[in-house]
């Protein structure tokens, strides 16, 4: 009878990881691999020893009146020397340093990335190059904190009595943060008054109620989503009470609710009125701009006859010329630098003819007679192609030309006007872009389910261009934002314009670099924001994701 008999076979262990490391070869592939190479590790090699050696050596913070009185430091005084010291801080920096590229390089033998290790590896020791950057870049950024915080704290001033100030300004190695707690309801109201400024606290409460309720009605499945239209009418209906409440009523001299004119605003109040209504009013101007760009209507038919009737009736209303008329055109490489010529009255008026109806022509031609094409593209190719100061002057000159007399606007409005139609014809290209992002199946796809143009556009089209905009869009708030500090040159007060007045009073002399220290963290602190709420939205609709 057959038997079946097995052998037993030895499994192996699973063994551990094994150390495993080259030195030798890893130097020959990566620092002797080329002469440039070693150049570059010789140069990085120097470079570290004279950081190192400059940082060690380091003197020690300033330290204000306050943390040193007489010149000897206090308790807080000696421990902030103590933990600002260059020579603890260097040595500190290269051991954990020289810990990390140990455990990088007992990694890599090991063949083997625990905890964080592998992040460590691929983003501060790339190689030898990368450590060596990594070191060099750590010292000089904690030194940058280090000269940072010695002078804005450490070292710093915080007295707003300009006496006192006066008297220790000669003995503070830092910052002199009086100017900006002095003046810091100039900074922040501008000349406001002082009795009625608890309207300026009502309107950011509405402000602050309003955008509460709405991050609330907007989340995913709240239940103040049936609120969502009643809170776009409170936020239109917003705008009127809070510009009443920053203006007060008309006529009234005194009392809770005295007029505060326009030219007592300033500051940063100044500089949120005119970014809030220039981004907010500006984009559903530059949608429509958008649109007009990109439509594809039937235009006029014959434009080159409408130009002949547009010139018989200018005739007929405006009077023929009957004198001569002498044209004085600018021509460059000519002393004088004009060529003068008189045209004849019939000449002239063949030069009228010409001109206009060649401008009905072209239209006619290469826009198809597309009306609300021209316009938005002349508009937005006008506009695009000055600078921004060219927009305000022209808005704060020519604007009370086109109004009928007795009619006057102040200096706010003609500026927010000009912010306004600048910041609509950039809008307009950035959501042009987005509609040309989007496929020609969705508008098929729309008109197949029987939507409208309209319709389309605005449940279909408009959705997925915006969508696809939103960094560009919000990249233009933010540059409007930091654009309305232009607005000083033509007479208002925002915040930089402020600071240009704080940095001449006689007490405050000499003390640009708080002053405008503290400007850029304003600008800073709401770009941030801004820049932080945009990658929320993004983040929400999937904006990259699919």
């Amino acid at each position: 009878m057959a038997t079946i008999t097995g052998t037993k076979e030895s499994i192996p262990e699973l063994a551990g990881p094994k150390f495993d490391l080259d030195v030798a070869g890893w130097f020959r592939n990566t620092v002797f691999k080329s002469i440039s190479n070693v150049i570059f590790a010789v140069i990085l090699i120097v470079a570290n020893v004279l950081i190192i050696r400059a940082a060690y050596s380091a003197e020690s913070v300033g330290l204000s009146f306050n943390l040193a009185p007489n010149g000897v430091p206090t308790a807080m005084g000696n421990l902030i020397l103590t933990l600002t010291n260059g020579a603890l801080l260097t040595s500190l920096i290269v051991v954990l340093w020289l810990i990390g590229a140990i455990w990088v390089v007992y990694c890599a033998a090991r063949h083997h990335w625990p905890g964080p290790s592998q992040w460590l590896k691929d983003s501060l020791y790339t190689g030898p190059f990368g450590a060596l950057t990594t070191l060099a870049l750590s010292i000089l950024i904690v030194f940058a904190i280090r000269g940072l915080l010695s002078w804005a704290v450490f070292g710093a001033e915080f007295r707003s009595n300009p006496e006192s100030v006066a008297i220790l300004r000669a003995d503070t190695p830092g910052a002199i943060w009086g100017v900006v707690i002095d003046n810091i309801k100039l900074f922040a109201v501008g000349q406001y008054p002082t009795e009625v400024i608890w309207r300026v606290w009502a309107s950011l409460g509405v402000v602050l109620v309003l955008a509460v309720l709405s991050s609330f009605a907007w989340g995913f499945g709240s239940p103040l989503k049936t609120a969502r239209k009643a809170l776009v009418w409170a936020w239109l209906g917003s705008t009127v009470v809070i510009y009443f409440l920053l203006r007060g009523l008309p006529g009234a001299e005194s009392g809770p609710f005295q007029l505060v004119g326009t030219n007592f605003w300033g500051g940063l109040l100044l500089t949120l009125v005119l970014s809030v209504v220039s981004i907010v009013v500006s984009f559903p101007i530059g949608v429509l701009l958008a649109l007009g760009r990109r439509s594809q209507t039937r235009g006029v038919p014959l434009m080159w006859f409408w130009g002949i009737v547009v010139m018989v009736l200018y005739w007929i209303f405006g009077g023929f010329p009957t004198e001569p008329v002498t044209l004085n055109i600018p021509v460059l490489f000519r002393d004088p630098p004009i060529w003068v010529v008189t045209l004849a009255p019939v000449t002239y008026a063949i030069f009228q003819a010409i001109v206009v109806v060649g401008i009905f022509w072209l239209i006619g031609h290469y826009l198809q007679g597309n009306l609300i094409k021209t316009f938005s593209i002349v508009f937005i190719e006008a506009i695009r192609g000055v600078p921004l100061i060219t927009v305000l002057f022209m808005a704060n000159i020519m604007i009370p030309i086109f109004l009928p007399k007795g009619i006057d606007v102040d200096n706010l409005l003609r500026v927010t006007i000009g912010l306004i139609l600048f910041a609509a014809a950039y809008q307009a290209e950035n959501v042009r872009g987005g509609l040309q992002a989007i496929s020609t199946g969705q508008y098929e796809a729309a008109k197949a389910v029987g939507l409208s143009t309209a319709q389309s556009m605005r449940l279909i089209i408009l959705p997925q261009a915006l969508r696809a905009v939103i960094p560009a869009i919000v990249g233009l708030a933010i540059g409007l934002f930091k654009d309305t500090s232009l607005v000083a040159i033509v007479g208002l007060l925002d915040l930089l314009g402020i600071a240009r007045v704080v940095v001449a009073q006689p007490e405050w002399l000499g003390l640009q670099k708080e002053t405008y220290a503290f400007i850029a963290l304003v600008y800073w602190v709401f770009a941030f924001n801004m820049s932080r709420a945009s990658q929320r939205v993004e983040r929400k609709l999937g904006v990259g994701q699919y």
